[in-house]
Parts: structure tokens; sequence; C-alpha cells
């Protein structure tokens, strides 16, 4: 019995649930059409929300994310694609053949049709639920000044750049310092690292502040912010600290240089997540003096000194 039972489940799944699915598209023809239509309508009102957000950031200067320009090209043409089916010359036959029975393969071929549009439409305005539309692009000249790429690439340097490199790319680290002496050219071997970043994508977005021997918190808050598109409304450095911290939080990953670190940075009081805070933003630092990166938290196998150049390479 119990043999019997299990072979005519079988037979049902196999033959009566498709049979009915398949049965479905006629029955439910006007059902599906009109679910299509609906659903047109609630994904040109998606587009058109997201288009008027692109525009308003397009206004402030803004680059659009490609993953929002690619969602609204698949949204064009999904409402495109819709709105022929909906506009097909063969719906006339699939209500009525003979002019008193309707056509039932037509009207499963087109049911079946709509049903699957709707379906791709479902999925893509689900896609279009963005946390952002936009960035702001690194301001010109932020880490090209001074910079001649390939005018002196020295052998020992060109080593210590890859090896920063590697420091930033490696899961482990989070803090990254180089040390020299004055003048021996930290801001510029920093630079260069940025650009060489920003090439191979290493990061979203990078950014650099300056610091110096008295550090004004509040000039450090405006650089980064400046670069990430961040206009403060806070007037204390608390409350521009707390809202630089959630905006470099926004980045999936970012590098943020400190550049001439004199004494001990309290990250905090400036606005920077670092550690488990935020695993995606990395800190390359700079300072004449390693103890200051030991207190900056730079574990010693993720700091490099740079050292005067030899005779040979002057």
């Amino acid at each position: 019995m119990e043999i019997l039972t299990s072979v005519v489940g079988k037979v049902v799944d196999y033959t009566i649930v498709p049979i009915g699915r398949q049965a479905s598209y006629s029955i439910f023809y006007k059902g599906n059409f009109k679910m299509l239509a609906d659903h047109v309508k609630d994904l040109q009102a998606a587009r058109e929300r997201v288009f008027y957000l692109v525009e308003e950031e397009r206004g402030n200067g803004k680059e659009i994310e490609r993953d929002v320009v690619t969602w609204l090209e698949k949204v064009n043409d999904v409402i495109e694609t819709a709105n022929q089916l909906q506009k097909d010359p063969r719906r006339a036959n699939a209500r009525c053949s003979r002019c008193w029975f309707p056509n039932l393969i037509l009207r499963h071929q087109l049911s079946r049709q709509s049903t699957k549009i709707a379906k791709d439409m479902l999925q893509v305005q689900e896609i279009g639920k963005f946390d952002r539309v936009a960035y702001r692009p690194i301001l010109d000249g932020a880490f090209s000044s001074s910079i001649t790429r390939g005018g002196g690439c020295y052998e020992t340097r060109e080593s210590l750049k890859e090896d920063i490199l590697k420091a930033l790319v490696d899961l482990k680290s989070s803090n990254i310092g180089v040390y020299g002496l004055r003048g021996v050219g930290k801001t510029t071997l920093v630079k260069e690292v940025a650009l060489i970043a920003m090439e191979q994508k290493l990061f979203d977005t990078v950014v650099i502040t300056h610091v110096s021997e008295n550090p004004d918190i509040k000039t450090i808050q405006g650089e980064i912010a400046d670069l990430l598109g961040l206009q403060f409304n806070e007037e204390t450095s608390f409350g521009r600290a707390t809202r630089l911290r959630q905006r470099i939080k926004m980045e999936k990953s970012i590098l943020v240089i400190i550049d001439n670190i004199w004494t001990m940075l309290d990250l905090n009081k400036v606005g920077i997540p670092f550690g488990n805070e935020h695993n995606g933003c990395k800190l390359l630092m700079t300072s004449r003096n390693q103890n200051v990166l030991v207190q900056m938290d730079v574990p010693n196998d993720f700091t490099f000194k740079l050292e005067l150049m030899s005779e040979n390479e002057t």
C-alpha cells in the first residue's frame, strides 16, 4: 500500500502538477496581464525616484555610481519588453478564435511570457534599493601635486612602494606607517602609493590629510570632508567627528592617508574609524619619528623606514 501511495504521489508530482501549472497560464490570462501592468507602473515609479536623485547629485557635482547607471539601463529594457508584449497584436487573436472560442495555445504562450517578464521586473526592482546613487570624485591635484611618475624610479624606493602596497592589501593590516628624516620624501612616496592604489582599484576611495606640528582637529576634518564631498552643519569638533565617522563608514573600502604626524593623534576626536570599527578602512601614516607610529598602533611588520638616497641614486 505504501509503495502504491508513493507511486501515485510521484505520478501527481510529475504529471498532474505540471499540467495544472501550464493550464493556469490560459486560465489566468487576464490576471497575469493585469499583474504585468501593475509591475510596470511600480517599476516606472521606482525609476523616477532614482532618476530624480541622480539628477540632483549630478547637479551637486557628483559622479553617479556605475551600478546605478546599469540598473537604470536594465529598467528601461525590461519596461520596453513589457510594453511590447502588452501591445502585441496577437493578443487580439488570443481573446477569440472563430469568434466564440479562445485560442488556448496562443493564450498560453502570451500569458507565460507576461508572467516571466513580471518576475524579471520584480527582481530588477529589488536590486534598485540603493544606499547611495553617487559619490564625490577626488579633487584634482590631491595626489598628483609635485609628483612626476616615472621621473625618479630608484630601485630602493620602487621596492619600498611595492612593500607598502602589499601591506595595504594584507588582510591582517589596518594601520601602516612610513617614517624617515625631514625632507627624505615621505609625502611624495605616499602620494605615489595612493596613485598606484587608485589605478589598481585597491580601494573605492582614497583621501589624504596633512598634519602640522600643532594639529588642528577641525582643519584635519575639513581636509578629509572636502575629498569625500561632505559638508558639515555641526559647529563643534565632536559633532563633526561623529558626522565624518558616519560618512567614512559608508565607504566599503577606503584608504585614509595621514601625513606628517608629529605627536600621537586621537583618531576618535578626528572621526576616523579604525580597526574592528570599520574593517574596510585602512590608514597609511607618515612621521619623522618611529615612536609616534608605535603610539598610533602601527605594528612593526607594517612599519617602513624611508632612507636618504645614496650617492649613486642622487
